[in-house]
């Protein structure tokens, strides 16, 4: 059967189930069955569409309401500060990796808020630089608001920890944030401890997070995609188990609930990656190996070629290679974004390379 032949778009296609690999759900299409899917567009900013998930509206309502309900006229404009300056940063966390995206000449045209913050659909180039510099795109954000507030704040105040650099595991601080009555300094107090929250949580090395795709892309670069997945996972499950005995610590229910979330994503997106490489009869970072040792050569012992067979000899060695490249990237970005993904051309190419190596082993 050809690729042209098999129906990819198959109810057993991951992607098709579960979003792309690290947790990433780009190119999911509304569907009853599909809950991420179910959200409402707000606005157009920049030709990056945000949508709020009715479930991320549905607890925000609740959070306010809770809030007006329990809160003193002491506590309730912090509060509500807080509530506010999260939905702006991690708003603004998502629009920073679709800027860098966009910067590294890749694609980024939505953003969706949702229960466990936001996630920014962007489609950078299959290089591990081009997704490093994505995936660093929306802590940055968060690092330079910190930049520019912990200063002022602490200016403003005179005391630089626990009021300008507030400790993450405070939570009295937020109903009672040390600086006074002034609005102005409730403001900046709640932007800062916001971000310093968010920059440490997304360091945490687990998907769907920011850290545990730096660790991927990182080693990336040295290992090549599929392995780096794998490790990125192993050490995401480790990751998981740390932030949900943090969050039976302090307690937090919310950080026990997106560390469960965090070790599921780890657990589907190794399946997926298990999956590509299955399909392909090996994995994405092989094949290159395999034709480049492959390549013709010539041992002590062997009779010097004629130049004629010599440039010959070189043209297929460069034939190859260009073949392994090409491959791999096809690979790489089946990896990231399904086999519906892929051109007719595209599709042939991997046709050609999966029946060599079948030849190969037979």
């Amino acid at each position: 059967m050809s690729w042209e032949e098999r129906d990819y778009a198959a109810d057993d296609d991951p992607w098709r189930k579960f979003g792309r690999p690290g947790g990433d759900w780009q190119g999911l299409r509304p569907t009853f069955d599909n809950p991420m899917t179910w959200a409402l567009p707000i606005g157009r900013f920049a030709g990056i569409t945000v949508r709020f998930h009715f479930v991320f509206l549905l607890l925000i309502a609740i959070w306010l309401v809770q809030t007006v309900l329990e809160a003193t006229p002491a506590t309730l404009v912090p509060n509500l500060m807080l509530i506010g300056a999260l939905i702006l940063m991690v708003l603004l966390h998502e629009f920073g990796h679709c800027i860098a995206c966009r910067w590294v000449g890749g694609q980024a045209n939505e953003i969706l808020m949702w229960p466990l913050g936001g996630l920014a659909y962007t489609q950078p180039s299959n290089t591990w630089q081009a997704n490093l510099v994505t995936t660093i795109g929306g802590p940055l954000v968060n690092v330079i608001f910190l930049a520019v507030i912990v200063p002022t704040l602490w200016l403003v105040t005179g005391e630089l920890w626990g009021v300008a650099v507030p400790s993450p595991f405070d939570i009295s601080a937020i109903g009672r944030p040390p600086v006074g009555n002034s609005v102005l300094n409730q403001a900046l107090f709640a932007l800062t401890y916001v971000n310093l929250v968010l920059v440490l949580f997304n360091a945490v090395p687990m998907f769907p997070l920011d850290g545990g795709r730096i660790l991927q892309e990182l080693l990336w670069s040295r290992l090549g995609y599929s392995r780096s997945m794998r490790i990125a996972v192993r050490v995401g499950y480790f990751g998981a188990i740390a932030m949900g005995l943090v969050g039976f610590i302090l307690p937090s229910y919310t950080l026990v609930g997106v560390a469960f979330f965090g070790g599921i994503t780890c657990y589907i997106t190794y399946k997926q990656v298990q999956w590509t490489d299955d399909m392909m009869g090996f994995g994405s970072d092989d094949y290159a190996l395999t034709l480049h040792h492959g390549q013709p050569g010539f041992g002590a012992g062997a009779s010097q070629p004629s130049a004629r067979a010599q440039r010959k000899a070189e043209r297929k060695a460069e034939q190859e290679q260009a073949e392994a490249a090409e491959v791999d990237r096809v690979l790489q970005k089946i990896a990231k974004h399904g086999l519906d993904s892929l051109s007719r051309t595209e599709r042939k190419v991997l046709q050609r390379a999966t029946d060599r190596k079948r030849q190969e082993e037979s």
